[in-house]
């Protein structure tokens, strides 16, 4: 789950083992908390999570889930419109950031031998520090995390009961990783072979 403040352009992201409407609301819920409180508005890609379906004239159709953790917390959902990048640029830049810049800072972190959701969470959470929050942003011409602190007087805060009503702890899903060091030699290695040993095996 990614989300990003409009203004300072401040992320937070949170990672989960499903897609379920339930596991989606408390990452969100979870990424307000990260992000330091609520905005007026939320504008959300349309996901199935979100959206349940659109209009004749193409407005989206909101989750019923979705519409009352919006009203619960004072805060107006707004969904993209159809093929429309532009609503979901900001979103979407942070997406590729993801791929382009934390999983090759991800590759040099000492990672536990059993890494757990909980760990991604805050190696996530180490990235955007060390790194996003660091930075200039290109478009505000302003240190993201100076602005983020700006920004963050702003926000409202989340009411405790929504909190209690809506996270749980996810269930602790370790991932598989090669904790071996000739496993993952193995895996640094590329062997080249000649098409003709795939060509055998296709027979």
């Amino acid at each position: 789950m990614v989300a990003i403040l409009g203004c300072s352009r401040a992320p937070a992201i949170r990672f989960a083992a499903d897609q379920t409407r339930p596991t989606s609301l408390e990452r969100v819920l979870r990424c307000m908390v990260d992000l330091g409180g609520l905005t007026r508005e939320m504008l959300t890609d349309r996901d199935p999570v979100f959206c349940i379906g659109a209009t004749s004239d193409g407005s989206a159709i909101l989750a019923p889930e979705w519409v009352d953790l919006c009203t619960l917390l004072g805060v107006v959902p707004r969904a993209c419109r159809p093929y429309r990048a532009k609503t979901k640029g900001k979103v979407e830049r942070m997406i590729r950031e993801l791929k382009e810049s934390f999983l090759p800072w991800l590759s040099h972190q000492l990672l536990p031998s059993r890494p757990t959701l909980a760990d991604y969470d805050a190696l996530a959470q180490r990235w955007i520090q060390e790194v996003v929050l660091k930075r200039k942003h290109r478009t505000t011409k302003r240190v993201v995390g100076a602005a983020w602190l700006d920004e963050r007087l702003q926000l409202r805060s989340i009411p405790e009961r929504v909190l209690d009503k809506y996270t749980v702890n996810l269930p602790v899903v370790p991932v598989r990783v090669a904790t071996d060091r000739v496993q993952r030699q193995l895996g640094e290695v590329v062997q080249l072979r000649s098409l003709s040993d795939y060509e055998e095996v296709a027979r």
